[in-house]
């Protein structure tokens, strides 16, 4: 049958043509448009999205609706629905897969110690000090011998005990969580991360070894029983 055939065959038998509701669905979710909904068609493995894309792609098809179309390719609104919902999760996962590299180094970055300006100083390594200091002051000096109408001016070395106007600043204390526990470095409880190598021991042999390590405080407060130990 000619595709002209075909359509005029749809048209009589007014597929979908009366389902207002999933004509709303697929004019929002715009197949002849929307190039993700078309390449997830393109993907497909079921003949029938595969040939509900070729349709939708020919001149001939386009005074047809795009329910007509995907009734006349034996699609329903539930399975176009669940089919769409499972490529949209698919796709979206990929989106987030590909930016997780980047993402984990910005949280790296933001993990990292970093030098800033000293605000005491602005950066300048010295404040000014009044005159009179005990000389051993650190860095106390003139820095200026003045006039007739001005005395001296002295400077005094930042008392931030900053390094020549920069201080140490820690990284995010997030980040670092977050990037420790990535690496494996300490458990989700924050603890540090700890294997324990038996060797080729039995597992008699192993809890034998545990419990003449362990060691039992008979004087120590007791402990309710409802309730976990304080650490």
């Amino acid at each position: 049958m000619s595709n002209n055939g075909m359509i005029k065959k749809i048209l009589e038998k007014g597929f979908g043509i009366k389902d207002k509701v999933y004509g709303a669905y697929l004019t929002k979710l715009d197949p002849r448009n929307n190039e993700h909904v078309r390449l997830a068609l393109g993907r497909s493995k079921d003949p029938r999205f595969l040939e509900f894309l070729e349709r939708i792609s020919l001149p001939q098809y386009n005074r047809v609706s795009l329910q007509t179309i995907a009734k006349a390719c034996s699609i329903d609104l539930q399975e176009f629905n669940n089919w769409w919902l499972k490529e949209s999760t698919q796709a979206a996962i990929a989106v987030a897969q590909n930016s997780s590299i980047k993402i984990t180094e910005d949280i790296a970055q933001d993990a990292l110690s970093r030098d800033r300006a000293c605000e005491r100083c602005d950066g300048l390594g010295w404040v000014s000090a009044p005159a009179g200091l005990p000389l051993d002051t650190p860095g106390y000096r003139i820095v200026n011998a003045g006039d007739g109408d001005s005395g001296p001016m002295y400077a005094r070395d930042c008392p931030n005990g900053c390094n020549k106007g920069k201080l140490r600043k820690p990284g995010d204390a997030h980040a670092r969580d977050v990037i420790l526990a990535m690496s494996g470095l300490v458990t989700k409880q924050g603890g540090p991360s700890v294997t324990v190598n038996l060797g080729t021991v039995s597992h008699a042999s192993a809890l034998s070894t545990l419990h003449d390590a362990m060691t039992i405080d008979v004087d120590g407060p007791p402990v309710d029983s409802e309730k976990p130990p304080e650490v």
